[in-house]
């Protein structure tokens, strides 16, 4: 296979297992949230738009490469889970988050520097 179709297949794939037998997308959401915590997300997001920034530049390694596609097919198989479990009504509350308290601690520190923000933006009286 030409290794310019390599990286469409990563991204082709996630469609074709929501019709296998043994998918769940519950499992998948579970799956998606071990592999990646709220920091990691930001930081693949971070680099994409980088990338995207400096296209026609060679700034990145063949591995980095295979590693943003790998993380786009993983943020595309969440996405489908989730719409797949929002439109069969699955109950979500059964779902184990390995990174739970990790990506709370996440969202207590930007919600502090938000509120921080919104302080000093005040309107004056």
């Amino acid at each position: 296979m030409k290794a310019i179709y390599e990286d469409l297949l990563h991204l082709d794939r996630p469609f074709y297992e929501i019709h296998e037998d043994s998918y769940d997308p519950l499992k998948c959401i579970e799956n998606f949230w071990g592999n990646y915590s709220l920091v990691t997300i930001r930081e693949n997001l971070y680099a994409l738009d980088l990338k995207c920034k400096t296209l026609g530049a060679a700034t990145e390694s063949k591995l980095e490469a295979i590693q943003q596609t790998l993380f786009l097919a993983d943020i595309l198989r969440a996405l489908m889970a989730y719409f797949l479990t929002g439109s069969r009504h699955l109950d979500t509350t059964q779902i184990k988050l390995s990174t739970l308290d990790l990506n709370r601690k996440e969202l207590q520190l930007t919600k502090k520097i938000n509120d921080f923000f919104q302080s000093i933006n005040q309107p004056k009286p």
